[in-house]
């Protein structure tokens, strides 16, 4: 699988389906998976720098002191809490997606029920216009044809 990256998720295209997802929402909501990760980005290099300046300051001849368990306690602590971020990060990413989701499905639907009722209430009135048509010509044909009689009749005059 390739390497998610900015330039990745800007270029990402997707296909167009006929009762797909706003691509509106989906590429402000692409911005901003953008925005925080060139912020995290931007982080971690800043805190890698630092990282490098504190071991090249710290002196070479000196080793390093091990933790002490209060210190390897804290970390263990600080790194449950980043993992409990995590987890809760990307459990409500998935549950605001998911709400999205059925939002513009639910949307969808609305839509495409209000179009089928407008569709039908317009088929209805095609109806009713071609049955009022055929009367109107059934009944001007019947007066064409007592009007060509009377002319008939009204020959003999003339």
């Amino acid at each position: 699988m390739e390497r998610i990256t900015v330039d990745l998720i800007s270029s990402k295209e997707f296909t167009i389906e006929n009762r797909g997802y706003s691509r509106q929402e989906v590429d402000e909501f692409l911005d901003d998976v953008c925005d925080e990760m060139e912020r995290m980005e931007a982080e971690i290099q800043e805190l890698r720098q630092k990282n490098t300046a504190v071991r090249e300051s710290a002196p070479t001849a000196a080793p390093a002191a091990a933790p002490s368990s209060e210190e390897e306690s804290r970390f263990r602590e600080i790194l449950e809490m980043a993992a409990r971020v995590k987890e809760e990060t990307i459990r409500k990413a998935k549950e605001d997606a998911e709400a999205i989701r059925a939002k513009a499905e639910a949307e969808a639907t609305e839509r495409l029920d209000g179009l089928n009722e407008e569709k039908d209430a317009l088929t209805q009135q095609v109806s009713q216009l071609k049955e009022t048509a055929t009367n109107y010509r059934k009944q001007f044909e019947e007066l064409l044809q007592a009007q060509q009689e009377a002319l008939e009749k009204a020959a003999d005059l003339f």
